[in-house]
């Protein structure tokens, strides 16, 4: 959508909050075919956005039996009511979560912490424990994806094996339960590893630590981001009307 990532931010939250506190169908409307806008644009990753969307779909049923059935304990509403908030709810959250899934897509989130280290760097504070902050942010977007993919390459292992041939969900979770903590010792022994080479490259000397490629936050970005705010203001402004 925009090219700096903290606007890019901006418009998809600004998306999300407007969403979430629209009332009528006007709004509603509106929302959704910029929706169908932010799909067109990045219709490259529609399909990385549809596979993370899948498990939400597929507890839809479960949600809304949940939610029906708490609201006819809980409330005095009738079953239609309860039906059209529940749906109404759901396509709200699919909304937002689509959203959302398309800015990670389109937006590395190591530019995100880049651009605010950037931005901290501008103020020349000598603050470790917002230093360490971005470093532990920084670190947790490094290992995360390696945990993960360690993760599904041992159960693609043991699928070609045929150990988990006929297992029932509760199994699969058992097993899960066993082999995680050891998958999580080797991740922390790795960050243990990382740390004590950052502290022998000199970690902790000198602060605020430097940006290599820093993201620049000027004027033109501010205007473009209260351009945003006024745009999603003038929708509620318009539906009330």
């Amino acid at each position: 959508m925009f090219a700096h990532p903290l606007v890019n931010l901006w418009f998809f939250l600004g998306f999300s909050f407007s969403l979430l506190t629209s009332i009528t169908y006007g709004e509603w409307g509106i929302h959704l075919f910029i929706i169908f806008g932010i799909a067109w644009i990045n219709k490259a990753h529609i399909p990385q956005v549809g596979i993370r969307l899948k498990p939400l779909l597929f507890y839809f049923p479960v949600m809304i039996l949940l939610y029906v059935l708490f609201s006819l304990l809980l409330t005095n509403n009738s079953l239609s009511i309860i039906l059209m908030e529940a749906i109404i709810g759901f396509l709200k959250l699919t909304m937002m979560a689509g959203a959302m899934m398309f800015f990670l897509e389109s937006t590395p989130s190591q530019n995100i912490v880049t651009l605010f280290r950037s931005i901290w760097l501008k103020w020349n504070t000598s603050w470790r424990g917002v230093e360490d902050f971005f470093l532990f942010l920084s670190m947790t977007l490094r290992f995360y994806p390696t945990f993960q993919s360690n993760w599904q390459s041992l159960r693609n292992s043991r699928r070609a094996l045929g150990l988990e041939f006929g297992f029932t969900r509760w199994k699969q979770v058992q097993i899960a339960a066993k082999e995680m903590p050891g998958l999580l010792v080797h991740q922390l022994r790795r960050a243990d590893d990382v740390a004590l080479a950052m502290k022998l490259r000199g970690y902790g000397e000198q602060f605020p630590r430097g940006v290599t490629f820093p993201i620049p936050f000027e004027g033109n970005h501010i205007f473009q981001m209260v351009i945003i705010s006024l745009f999603y203001w003038g929708i509620h402004s318009i539906a009330a009307v």
